[in-house]
């Protein structure tokens, strides 16, 4: 899957340290972080102005900038010289996986996502991350993203709630730690989720045992 609508950009690797914001007139937000793609160019009719888009984001998130702002962020990039990135084998997989799946259906994205398999890989959000907004658009993947938070903040909940009846704390960790493990849980698939929220202490027991060391998985829609 290569990025579609690009063929007019000239592609770039921001190298700067510095966080570059950004904002569209539909009021989308961006941003360019060291190592980010972006493609560049001209506004056709319009002088003195230019377009970016972010790889991540996709053609449909569309900048607008000053030549004067164009500039600056040229010299704090490098060319792409090979152009417009191509996707790697495992982002087309997935992007195969999702373009079969029904973004209304939750459960099916989280089982497409597969993150348990991938956790471990620090690329891996970011790659789901562009993945699902260039197969299903900005809107769709908030609203998954807000359906991932729901079910995290029900387990949560649950979890709470089992530990003020024992009147001890059951999950044996700080509260970034239990943030992170609940939020595996939900990656996991609705059978096992379903059984944490039934049954708390399965929860417990299972990611007691378990260090997450990855990106939170709600990180894949954010």
């Amino acid at each position: 899957m290569a990025l579609r609508g690009t063929d007019a950009y000239d592609w770039h690797v921001y190298t700067a340290k510095a966080v570059h914001p950004l904002e569209s007139a539909k009021r989308q937000q961006g941003s360019l972080i060291k190592g980010g793609l972006f493609g560049l160019r001209r506004a056709g009719s319009k002088k003195g102005v230019y377009r970016l888009i972010l790889k991540e984001l996709g053609p449909t998130a569309v900048f607008s900038l000053t030549e004067e702002e164009a500039r600056l962020l040229l010299k704090r990039s490098t060319p792409l010289a090979e152009g417009p990135p191509a996707a790697d084998a495992r982002t087309r997989a997935l992007a195969s996986r999702l373009e079969r799946t029904d973004p209304k259906d939750f459960w099916a994205v989280v089982h497409a996502l597969n993150w348990p398999r991938h956790h471990k890989d620090p690329a891996y959000a970011e790659q789901a991350r562009a993945t699902l907004r260039e197969c299903y658009g900005l809107q769709n993947v908030r609203r998954l993203w807000r359906m991932a938070i729901g079910h995290r903040r029900r387990l949560q909940a649950a979890v709470l709630k089992a530990e003020k009846q024992a009147k001890r704390q059951l999950f044996l960790g700080g509260d970034d730690s239990f943030y992170d493990a609940v939020a595996h849980a939900v990656s996991t698939g609705r059978e096992s989720y379903d059984r944490y929220l039934q049954r708390p202490e399965t929860f417990v027991r299972t990611f007691n045992r378990m260090r997450i060391e990855s990106h939170n998985f709600e990180a894949c829609f954010d």
